[in-house]
C-alpha cells in the first residue's frame, strides 16, 4: 500500500469537491463547534465560580438559572421565539453531523469505485446507517477523551481530593479509550459502506486492524491526522472565546456596553465560521483518507493456511521448504 499516495490523492479529493466541504463538512462543523464552545465557556465559568480561584465556593450552573430566570421574566415577549430557536439548534446538533458524516462516507465511496454521487444521493444512502451510526457514537462516548476531559474537570471542581482518588480509574478509560479506538478504526466504514450492525462491524473491525498489522505504520499517521485535527479544534475552540472576552473588555473601555458587544460579537462570529470551515476541510479530508485505505484493505483477498499457492511460472503448488 502506497501510503502517500492514499494520503495525496484524499486532499485532491478533498481540495476538488467544495460543495463537498460546504455542506457535509463546514455546515455540520458550525453547530458542533459553536457547543464546543460553549462547553468550553462553562467549564471556564465553572472553575473560576469554584473553590480553586474563590475563597466562597458557588456554583456557575446556580448563576446561569438565575439569570435565565430573571432573562425571562424582563423579556417575557423574546422567550417564545428564543426558546424555539434553541430547540431547532438542538435538534439539529443531535441529528445533522451524523448524517453527514453517513452521507460523506458514502459519497466519497461511491465516486471512488466511480459512481456518480451527489449530496442528495449521499443522504439518501447515508440514512440508512444513520441509527446503527447513532448507536455506536453512543456507545463510544463514554471512552471519548474530550468525554472524559469533562468528567475529570467536575470532579476537580467537586473536590481534589475525590478527584485524586479518581485518577486511576480516568486513566483506565483513557487507555481502554486508545485500544478502542485503533481495533475500531473502521467500524464506522462497515456500518455506512457494507450495511453492518454496530456489534459485527466492531469484531469486523478488530479483525481488519488485526490481520493487517504491516499498515501499523498507516494507521500510526492516519491516528497523527485525527490527532492533529482534535488539538486544531481544541485550540481554536479555546481562542474563539478568549478573542471575544478581550476585544469586548477593551471596547468598553472606549465605547459604550451596547457598541462594545456589537463588535465583540462579530468578531466572535467571523472566528466562529473560520474555525467551522477549517475543521470541515480537515473533517472531509479525514473522511477520504479513511475512506480509501479501508475500501483498500477490504478489497485484498486474506488467504487462509488451507489454500494452495501457485507459483506464477507455473501450476504446481510451492512446496519449498522453509530454509533453517
Amino acid at each position: 500500500m502506497n501510503y502517500k499516495q492514499i494520503i495525496a490523492e484524499s486532499w485532491a479529493y478533498t481540495q476538488g469537491n467544495k460543495k463537498l466541504i460546504r455542506w457535509l463538512g463546514f455546515f455540520p462543523a458550525l453547530f458542533t463547534t459553536t457547543v464546543a464552545i460553549a462547553t468550553l465557556l462553562y467549564q471556564l465559568f465553572s472553575f473560576k465560580s469554584s473553590y480553586i480561584f474563590n475563597e466562597k465556593d458557588g456554583s456557575f450552573l446556580h448563576d446561569v438559572i438565575d439569570f435565565s430566570s430573571s432573562f425571562i421574566q424582563s423579556h417575557l415577549s423574546l422567550t417564545f421565539p428564543l426558546v424555539i430557536f434553541l430547540l431547532a439548534f438542538g435538534l439539529i446538533f443531535f441529528l445533522f453531523p451524523t448524517l453527514a458524516e453517513a452521507a460523506a462516507i458514502q459519497i466519497i465511496a461511491r465516486e471512488r469505485n466511480g459512481q456518480k454521487s451527489g449530496i442528495s444521493a449521499g443522504i439518501k444512502h447515508g440514512a440508512s446507517a444513520y441509527l446503527p451510526l447513532i448507536e455506536y457514537h453512543a456507545m463510544m462516548k463514554a471512552f471519548s477523551f474530550m468525554f472524559i476531559l469533562v468528567e475529570m474537570s467536575f470532579t476537580i471542581r467537586y473536590s481534589m481530593n475525590f478527584f485524586l482518588f479518581l485518577m486511576p480509574i480516568f486513566l483506565l478509560f483513557i487507555i481502554i479509550g486508545l485500544v478502542m479506538t485503533l481495533l475500531f478504526t473502521y467500524a464506522i466504514f462497515y456500518i455506512v459502506i457494507d450495511g453492518e450492525d454496530v456489534f459485527t462491524s466492531i469484531k469486523k473491525s478488530s479483525s481488519l486492524v488485526i490481520m493487517h498489522w504491516k499498515h501499523t505504520f498507516l494507521i500510526t499517521i492516519l491516528m497523527i491526522i485525527i490527532g492533529a485535527r482534535i488539538v486544531l479544534q481544541v485550540i481554536l475552540v479555546f481562542l474563539i472565546p478568549v478573542l471575544i472576552i478581550l476585544v469586548t473588555g477593551y471596547l468598553s473601555l472606549i465605547f459604550a456596553p451596547a457598541v462594545s458587544m456589537i463588535i465583540g460579537g462579530a468578531i466572535g462570529l467571523a472566528g466562529l465560521i473560520s474555525a467551522a470551515y477549517i475543521n470541515g476541510i480537515v473533517d472531509i479530508f479525514s473522511y477520504s483518507v479513511w475512506t480509501f485505505t479501508f475500501l483498500k484493505l477490504t478489497s485484498e483477498k486474506e488467504v487462509s493456511a488451507r489454500d494452495v499457492f501457485v507459483d506464477d511460472i507455473g501450476d504446481e503448488p510451492n512446496t519449498t521448504p522453509i530454509s533453517a
